[in-house]
C-alpha cells in the first residue's frame, strides 16, 4: 500500500468532496467508515448482516440511485456489499437498528403504495417509489437533526461507496493520480465540466 493510500490527509480530503457530493450531508458512520478506509469491491461475496431480502432491496435501490448508463451501476462495482460491510462494522447497534427498522419501514410503505413487497414490484414501480420516497425526505425544508430515514442513509452510502471505487474515481470524475501545476481560478468548463476525483 503506498503512502498516499494510507495518508489520513487524503482520506480526510476524499471525505469532505464526498460530502459535498451529497450537499453536505455526510452522518457520523459514514465518516468513520469512509476515514476508517471502507471502499466497495466488486469481487466481496455475501452479506454479513442482511438477509436474502433485504439484501436484494438494498442491491436495487443503490442501482437506481447509480444506475448502469455508459458507467457501471452501483451494483455492479460492489456497493450493496459495502453498504452491508459499514453498517454491520462500522455503525454502532444503535445505528444498525435503525438502519434496519427504516429498511423495515420502507418495504411497508412500499407494500402500502405498491399493493407488493418492494422487491416484487417491477422495476418502474420501484423506480417511481424510491423517486417519491427521496421527494418526500428532500423536497421540502429538511430536518437535519431528525433520525435519518432509510434513503437518505442509502444516498449517502451509494455515492459513497461508488466515489470510493476505481469506476467512480476514473470514469465518472476527472482524474490525475499525480495533479500539474495549481490553478486556482480555472473555469468550470475548461477543467473538463466534472468534478475531479480524489486520490486514496
Amino acid at each position: 500500500m503506498s503512502d498516499i493510500t494510507k495518508n489520513p490527509i487524503n482520506r480526510r480530503e476524499a471525505l469532505r468532496r464526498t460530502a459535498l457530493l451529497l450537499g453536505g450531508a455526510v452522518s457520523a458512520p459514514t465518516i468513520l467508515g469512509f476515514m476508517g478506509g471502507c471502499s466497495a469491491n466488486a469481487k466481496a461475496e455475501g452479506f454479513q448482516l442482511l438477509n436474502v431480502d433485504q439484501a436484494k432491496l438494498v442491491t436495487t435501490v443503490s442501482d437506481i440511485i447509480i444506475p448502469t448508463t455508459d458507467t457501471p451501476g452501483a451494483a455492479e462495482v460492489g456497493v450493496p456489499t459495502y453498504i452491508d460491510d459499514m453498517v454491520m462494522n462500522m455503525w454502532d447497534e444503535e445505528g444498525r437498528m435503525l438502519f434496519l427498522t427504516n429498511l423495515e419501514d420502507f418495504d411497508n410503505r412500499a407494500k402500502q403504495e405498491l399493493g407488493t413487497d418492494f422487491n416484487d414490484a417491477s422495476l418502474e414501480q420501484q423506480t417511481a417509489f424510491v423517486n417519491t420516497e427521496h421527494d418526500r425526505v428532500f423536497g421540502g425544508d429538511v430536518n437535519w437533526d431528525a433520525p435519518r430515514p432509510f434513503i437518505w442513509q442509502m444516498k449517502e452510502l451509494t455515492i459513497s461507496g461508488y466515489f470510493s471505487t476505481e469506476v467512480g474515481m476514473t470514469q465518472v470524475l476527472q482524474y490525475i493520480q499525480v495533479p500539474g501545476r495549481f490553478d486556482a481560478c480555472l473555469p468550470f468548463e475548461e477543467a473538463g465540466g466534472k468534478v475531479w476525483a480524489f486520490n486514496m
